[in-house]
C-alpha cells in the first residue's frame, strides 16, 4: 500500500512539472520573442530578472527567487550548460525530485529516524541537478577550451589573408564544430543585430565563463584600443595557451599518485563492507537494521563526502 501511494504521489508531482513547462511553451511565439528580448534587456541592465517580467506558472516561487537574487544566476548556468530550461521550471524540477525522494523513504521507514534519513536524501536528491548543472558546465566549458586554439589559429591565418575580423570569427566559425562554433554564430547574431564589436566579445566572455577564452577576449578588447598586429597578438596568446596547457599536464601528472590514494581511501571502506558482508551477512545487517548503525553510516557518508571535497579542492591547482 506504500508503494502504491508513493506510486501515486510520484505521478501527480510529474504531471504537475509537465504541466507548468506545458504552460509555458503554449504561449505565443510573439510572447516568448518579447520574453526573450526583456530578458535579455534586464540582463544587461541588471535592473530586473526574468521572473519579474515574464508570466510564471507559481507566482509565489518566482518572487521567492527574484526577491533571493538566485534567477539571474540560475539564468547564467543553465544557459552556459546549453539548456533551455527557465530559472522557474529549473527550480520545479529540483523541488519535486527532493519531494519524491522524501516522500519515499518517509513512506517505507516509518519512523523518526526514517523522518531523518528522509531529510537527508530529499536535501541530496535537490542538490542533484545543480551538480549535474556544473558537471555539463566544465564539460563545456573543456570543450571549447579544447577547440580554442584551432580557431585561433584560423582567425589569425584570416587576418592575414587580409579579412575583417568578423570574417575571420564567420570562417572559424564555419570550419569548427559546437560548442565554440555555437558561440561564435551567436556573437555574429549580436553584431549583425547592430552590436559593436565589444559588447559582443564580452557577452559571448559572460556566456561561456572560460579563462582562456576571458584572456583572448581581453588581447583582442586591449588591440581595439590600442592598435597593431591582431594575427601576431592571436599568436602570442595561442603560444601562451600552449604552454599552459602543457604546465596542466605536467601538474597532473606530478599529482597522480595524490589523487590515486584519495581514491583509494574513499573506496576502501566500501570494499570492505562488501567483503564483511559477504562472509558474515548477519554481522553486517546490525549497520542498517538497527538505530545505531544507521547514524554510524550517515556520520561516514557525511566525513566521506567530506573527505573527497578536500581532496578535490587541495589537488586543484590553478595556473
Amino acid at each position: 500500500m506504500e508503494y502504491l501511494i508513493a506510486l501515486v504521489a510520484s505521478l501527480a508531482m510529474l504531471c504537475l512539472f509537465s504541466y507548468a513547462v506545458r504552460a509555458q511553451a503554449l504561449r505565443p511565439s510573439e510572447a516568448r520573442l518579447r520574453h526573450l528580448s526583456t530578458s535579455r534587456d534586464a540582463s544587461i541592465s541588471g535592473d530586473g530578472s526574468i521572473l519579474r517580467r515574464a508570466p510564471s506558472a507559481i507566482p509565489a516561487i518566482g518572487n521567492l527567487l527574484d526577491a533571493r537574487g538566485m534567477s539571474d544566476r540560475w539564468t547564467a548556468d543553465l544557459g552556459r550548460a546549453s539548456l533551455t530550461l527557465r530559472p522557474i521550471e529549473y527550480l520545479l524540477m529540483r523541488a519535486l525530485m527532493a519531494g519524491f525522494a522524501f516522500l519515499i523513504v518517509i513512506l517505507i521507514l516509518r519512523s523518526p529516524i526514517g523522518l531523518v534519513i528522509a531529510s537527508a536524501l530529499a536535501t541530496v536528491a535537490f542538490m542533484v541537478p545543480a551538480f549535474w548543472v556544473q558537471s555539463r558546465i566544465r564539460r563545456r566549458v573543456r570543450g571549447i577550451e579544447g577547440q580554442l586554439v584551432e580557431a585561433l589559429t584560423l582567425m589569425a591565418s584570416s587576418q592575414r589573408a587580409g579579412f575583417a575580423f568578423a570574417q575571420a570569427v564567420e570562417l572559424a566559425a564555419q570550419r569548427m564544430g559546437p560548442p565554440i562554433s555555437v558561440e561564435m554564430n551567436r556573437m555574429l547574431l549580436d553584431l549583425n543585430l547592430g552590436a559593436s564589436t565589444e559588447d559582443a566579445l564580452m557577452a559571448m566572455n559572460e556566456r561561456v565563463g572560460s579563462e582562456d577564452l576571458d584572456l583572448v577576449v581581453t588581447a583582442i578588447l586591449i588591440h581595439r584600443q590600442t592598435g597593431g598586429n591582431l594575427a601576431e597578438i592571436l599568436d602570442n596568446v595561442t603560444e601562451t595557451m600552449r604552454d599552459r596547457e602543457r604546465i596542466k599536464g605536467e601538474i597532473k601528472t606530478l599529482t597522480a599518485s595524490q589523487r590515486l590514494s584519495g581514491f583509494i581511501l574513499c573506496a576502501w571502506p566500501v570494499v570492505l563492507a562488501g567483503l564483511f558482508t559477504a562472509i558474515n551477512p548477519g554481522m553486517m545487517s546490525l549497520m542498517w537494521t538497527t538505530t545505531a548503525g544507521i547514524i554510524m553510516l550517515g556520520i561516514w557518508l557525511v566525513l566521506n563526502t567530506l573527505g573527497i571535497f578536500t581532496m578535490r579542492r587541495i589537488l586543484a591547482i590553478d595556473i
